[in-house]
């Protein structure tokens, strides 16, 4: 007997738990659908700024980066050994001591001392 009950409201059981779970899937499908359109709007009348934005900030880096590495010394914010320079060899850039730098013939540069 208590197999025949069993055979009968497993079924019925698990249809129920699943369309529960369906509807909250649907249910928040919905609701992502609606944020995404609403999003999509956002972010269509705000491309240009956007990019403006972005391109303006790109290119303030840029120069900061350019000026930091015209003065740079080291490879770090703290010097290491106070008698490495930037050494500006061939229009490079290279890290080394004063006198190395100059008898490969380059332009010392951030020198400490």
């Amino acid at each position: 007997m208590s197999r025949v009950l069993l055979v009968i409201l497993l079924p019925g059981l698990l249809m129920s738990t699943g369309c529960m779970v369906l509807d909250e899937v649907d249910a928040a499908n919905s609701k992502m659908n609606s944020l995404s359109k609403t999003q999509e709007k956002a972010e269509n009348g705000s491309a240009e700024s956007v990019a403006s934005k972005a391109l303006k900030t790109k290119n303030e880096l840029l120069q900061q980066s350019k000026e930091w590495w015209d003065e740079a010394t080291s490879l770090s914010p703290t010097a290491v050994d106070s008698s490495i320079v930037s050494c500006r060899i061939k229009g490079e850039t290279q890290f080394m001591s004063k006198d190395d730098c100059l008898v490969r013939g380059g332009v010392p540069r951030g020198v400490s001392g």
